[in-house]
């Protein structure tokens, strides 16, 4: 019988992907000691590589706060663990409490600490029981970032940063109003249909849809719908994921959905006002 399907978070490069948050040992030092440990109680799975690599598993053994030390143990392939430990960096990898929490394992480097070794990890997670288990040893991380575990968090679109998109070409839908978008990711996004227009079905492919970002920049995009739902007043929402960008445009996308997450963070909150008593 295989062993039981682990679910391993993706490695990504936090510099780079759109909705990563970072902490520092100088302003939250607290946070890296209680995460780490966490990992390594609870016998969290890591995915141990470089970003969009296949990398391997490991677990935390270690958390050495004084020494400013991890110890992690893995039991795959020894010439998988030496290859994933030549990218640079090495990023650690895992799932905890619904986000995915990445980190960089610092001159780290492997052992092989002898068959027939179980580590504490081998018994609570299924397909790591085998002969050979190997040690890696790595500094303390400097950051620690984490997003949601969705591979790419969805920016709900407020005034005045709202783009448009009009299905212009090759599709039932041809049309040039501008349909509202209401979120917008990397992967896809979510877009209003209006009474008056009928929603395509779940699984239609959809081609060169115009996506304006702002009035000098438009994206050419083929997508699939993902879904369908009624709105009222005879509206509909209609998520479509795409499977294809015009070239530059998944940049172009990244670079614009990061510059719109700035101005919703930079936004004042609105207090309302309170009424004194009489």
């Amino acid at each position: 019988m295989g062993a039981a399907h682990i679910p391993l978070a993706d490695i990504e490069d936090p510099l780079e992907a759109v909705g990563w948050r970072v902490s520092r040992p100088d302003d939250e030092g607290a946070l890296h000691a209680e995460v780490l440990r966490e990992l390594c109680d609870r016998s969290r799975v890591l995915h141990v590589g470089g970003a969009g690599q296949r990398g391997v598993i490991a677990t935390l053994q270690l958390v050495d706060v004084l020494q400013q030390q991890l110890v992690l143990a893995s039991h795959d392939d020894g010439i998988a663990i030496a290859r994933a430990l030549q990218a640079r960096p090495v990023w650690a990898a895992a799932l905890l409490h619904g986000m995915r929490v990445q980190f960089v394992l610092a001159a780290a480097c492997a052992a092989r600490e002898g068959a027939g070794h179980a580590s504490r990890s081998s018994g609570s997670v299924p397909g790591l029981q085998r002969a050979e288990c190997f040690v890696i040893q790595a500094r303390w991380p400097r950051e620690i970032y984490r997003t949601s575990r969705r591979r790419a968090p969805r920016l709900p679109m407020q005034p005045p940063r709202v783009p448009c998109i009009r299905l212009c070409h090759g599709h039932t839908l041809v049309s040039t109003r501008n349909l509202r978008v209401q979120d917008l990711s990397e992967l896809g996004c979510a877009v209003v249909l209006p009474a008056g227009m009928v929603p395509p079905a779940v699984g239609t492919g959809l081609r060169r849809i115009e996506l304006e970002l702002h009035d000098t920049q438009v994206l050419l995009a083929d997508a699939t719908v993902q879904h369908v739902q009624p709105q009222g007043r005879g509206a509909h929402r209609v998520g479509l994921r795409w499977q294809s960008l015009s070239g530059g445009g998944t940049l172009a996308l990244r670079r614009w959905l990061a510059g719109a997450a700035d101005v919703g963070a930079a936004r004042p909150k609105v207090v309302p006002a309170v009424a004194a008593a009489g």
